[in-house]
């Protein structure tokens, strides 16, 4: 397990997701972020709010979600616990409810985005070349 040290000082265990919930977070969120806009680097602030909102207004994610976050414990005061729908349910926990799910994501999604990015250069440069 990968343990996150949050903001608060509580921790966050990530365990190991299956291939099968790990593609279907990763094509979940790629879906719902086919919606926002890339343009101009005037307009970063929107496309940061458009993805964030993306991101944390969906219902296919938090579902998504959720299954990953089964694999996953949370360790506060209360000590440790398996995440849930009572996990961030007292105040204090709250606050650290976002922090996990970016967490979350990013250790789930980490191996796609650097199989995509791999693959995007090699087809940048195949193209490049075609195009000389």
């Amino acid at each position: 397990m990968k343990e996150i040290k949050l903001r608060s000082g509580n921790t966050l265990k990530i365990g190991k997701v299956p291939f099968a919930e790990a593609k279907a977070l990763y094509q979940v969120l790629l879906d719902e972020a086919k919606g926002v806009k890339f343009s101009t680097k005037d307009e970063m602030p929107n496309v940061f709010k458009d993805v964030f909102c993306v991101g944390l207004s969906s219902k296919r994610i938090e579902a998504q979600l959720q299954e990953c976050f089964k694999r996953c414990q949370y360790c506060d005061k209360r000590g440790e616990l398996k995440i849930d729908a009572d996990t961030f349910e007292p105040e204090e926990a709250r606050g650290d409810y976002v922090e996990a799910c970016i967490a979350v994501v990013g250790e789930v999604t980490a191996p796609f985005l650097n199989g995509l990015y791999a693959e995007y250069q090699t087809l940048f440069e195949k193209l490049v070349s075609v195009l000389q």
